[in-house]
């Protein structure tokens, strides 16, 4: 596992990490028409599939060919015991994922039209279907925490002040275990009751435990402060991780380390649903680069897995494999061989 961290970290007694990741975020169900340009009420047909980052992005990492723990909490119901179902069937840990009785299980309501508008509805209220407010970083023992190689912090679990403290208390505990600490924004200003201003301080307080960041341009100027892609690249190679990607859509991706930039490509493909696709890119360079120290080679290998997902219908079982995202790059002339060893 390439280690790219600029701090120095006091060891604890641990068992070897036997998964590449441990995430902490919030599990939810989507329910959505199967395709582009259709409304919920427009739609003869509508599909359940799992969503919230955390849980999209652990089944993407799976299906990668990672081997992923999931700390989350879900509701006493029938979606949070059918989204546990659908996580373990693809080989997701989720021992550290407690089922909150009194509460139900968090649930978006989503669709895209043809030119790439999303529209959601979240039915997550506190008190009543916000089951991750409960969780306690006391909850989760060093012994689970160590198992990933990786500590993964998203977005998700820092909008509420009381889940922001237990989930920097986590990040710092994997960090004293000298363990890789991943930060991704993920930001989504309306889910933030002070807008940007509340979150850009947050967001950079999480980032300063970061030994790698993976985000898109959006929130590369929000954490730098920056009028441009261009110029918040400039920033973090001067005040970023060690390492930082930054996916600009259409464009290429920056890759941010040793105090250069560099470029991975992206790709065109007919989109069917583009909603995920961040969290698969994510999970993507997340699986890729635990087998290879090329940040670039991992940024194409997850830009390719990004690309299969938007290409698809939204449903789990069209997620990208890890063999089906090789064969994409081989398609695109890039050489994955260095991710097959």
């Amino acid at each position: 596992m390439p280690r790219c961290s600029r701090k120095t970290v006091a060891m604890r007694e641990t068992a070897p990490p036997d998964l590449d990741v441990v995430n902490l975020g919030m599990m939810m169900a989507e329910i959505s028409p199967p395709r582009l340009g259709l409304r919920i009420d427009e739609s003869d047909y509508l599909s359940l599939h799992v969503a919230g980052s955390a849980t999209i992005f652990a089944l993407a990492l799976a299906r990668l060919g990672g081997r992923v723990g999931l700390i989350s909490r879900v509701g006493d119901d029938q979606v949070g015991r059918w989204l546990l179902k659908q996580a373990r069937a693809e080989g997701i840990d989720t021992k550290a994922v407690g089922i909150v009785g009194g509460e139900l299980t968090p649930l978006l309501l989503a669709s895209v039209d043809h030119d790439g508008n999303k529209t959601f509805s979240f039915y997550r209220f506190a008190g009543f279907c916000d089951p991750l407010i409960t969780f306690r970083a006391a909850d989760v023992d060093d012994r689970y925490l160590g198992r990933g190689r990786i500590f993964d912090l998203a977005e998700g679990s820092l909008r509420n002040p009381t889940l922001r403290h237990e989930s920097l208390i986590l990040a710092r505990r994997a960090q004293a275990m000298g363990r890789t600490v991943c930060f991704s924004p993920n930001f989504r200003v309306e889910a933030w009751a002070g807008g940007a201003e509340e979150a850009s301080g947050v967001l950079r307080d999480a980032l300063s435990l970061a030994d790698l960041a993976i985000m898109n341009e959006t929130e590369a100027m929000l954490l730098a402060s920056s009028p441009s892609a261009a110029d918040a690249a400039v920033w973090f190679t001067q005040h970023g991780p060690a390492l930082t990607v930054v996916t600009r859509g259409h464009e290429p991706v920056l890759v941010i380390a040793d105090g250069a930039v560099r470029e991975a490509p992206t790709f065109d493909v007919d989109v069917i649903y583009d909603i995920g696709a961040g969290d698969v890119f994510h999970a993507g360079f997340l699986t890729a680069w635990r087998a290879d120290s090329d940040p670039v080679l991992a940024a194409s290998f997850a830009a390719a897995a990004a690309a299969l997902k938007i290409s698809r219908p939204p449903e789990s079982e069209h997620m990208p494999t890890r063999a089906e995202t090789l064969a994409f790059l081989r398609e695109q002339s890039i050489d994955p061989s260095a991710l097959e060893t």
